[in-house]
Parts: structure tokens; sequence; C-alpha cells
């Protein structure tokens, strides 16, 4: 297993390589949580960015393509767009909850549900707590809430358990183009 994560992480460096974006590889004790990995780095929860991956039922998906491109997917029968079922990665502060009615609305979507473990493995072939935000990566959508927006920089997992990256949020934004907006709201 450390092998894979390892190599996760590679390919974080590369994307980032190839990109010619600064950033500053992080290298600590094995974390499952962005929580953890706000108190193994000392730095802010609003500086470590939570990644979740939602399941979305209904509306109008688009794709990240490999050139961190968004693309709508084609539009088929309006009554067989409506039963759409698609997966976007959200990345908000790890000190936040998921914000459902910002990113229904963002989305234009009927139902909004967090994915599950199976899902993750399944269609991302990675493990909970390995998830980064780099969507265009698993070829999905990515949005960025404005907490974490706000931010000069950000730090998130490089998809290892042992790696996270520091990265400009200006970088990041370039680099994956991601839909900025409400998708978080305070722990109550």
């Amino acid at each position: 297993m450390k092998a894979k994560t390892k190599l996760l992480s590679n390919q974080i460096t590369k994307l980032l390589d190839t990109a010619k974006v600064k950033y500053k590889l992080i290298e600590h004790k094995v974390v499952y949580t962005a929580h953890d990995a706000a108190q193994t780095t000392r730095k802010k929860l609003g500086e470590i960015a939570k990644v979740v991956l939602v399941k979305v039922e209904g509306g109008t998906p688009s794709i990240a393509s490999s050139e961190t491109t968004r693309q709508p997917n084609k539009r088929i029968a309006s009554d067989a767009l409506a039963m759409t079922k698609y997966f976007v990665l959200i990345v908000l502060p790890a000190g936040k909850y998921l914000d459902f009615s910002g990113i229904k609305k963002a989305l234009k979507a009927k139902k909004i549900s967090i994915a599950t473990e199976k899902d993750i493995t399944k269609y991302l072939k990675t493990k909970v707590g390995l998830l980064h935000p780099f969507g265009t990566q698993y070829n999905l959508q990515t949005l960025l809430d404005k907490g974490i927006a706000k931010s000069k920089k950000m730090i998130a997992s490089a998809g290892s358990y042992t790696h996270s990256v520091e990265v400009a949020v200006k970088d990041f934004e370039k680099l994956v183009k991601p839909i900025k907006g409400a998708f978080a709201k305070a722990k109550k």
C-alpha cells in the first residue's frame, strides 16, 4: 500500500511540475483526515483543504478534461437528463461542513449526497482519506468554497496518507478551473 500512495503523490507532483506550478510537498506522519493534517502540520484549519466526493442527481453535469478545461456532457433527451447521476469534488476549509443547498443551487441539481466509500473505491480507484483536490486527475468537476478561495495558499492531500501539498490558491484555480461559491457552512 505504501508504494501505491507514494505513486499517487508522484502523480500530483508531476501534474504540478508539468503545469509549472510552484508547490511544497510536506511529508508528515500518517493522517486520515484534514483535521489530523492540520494538527500534524501545525497549520490553521482554514488553510487545510478538505476534499469531499459528492453524488449529484439531475442538473447539467460538466466534467473536467485532461486539458483542465470544463466541457459539458452531451445533452440527451430532457427526460434522461433529469435522471443524470454524476460526481463532483468539493474543496472546503477543514473546519467547515458541506452546505448542500449551496452545492445544489450551483449545480442546478435535484438531489445531492455524500458519496459512499464504495463509490470512492469503485469510481476513483482510491481510498477514503486519499482524495486530493485536483479533480481534473479524476476527470471530475471541482467546486471550490469561497472560504478556501480567499486564502493565499492551501494545504491538501497529495493522494497519500503521509504527504500533503501546499499550493497557492490562484495557481490551483488556474490549473483546475473550479466553480467558486458558497459550498461550506460553519460547524454548529
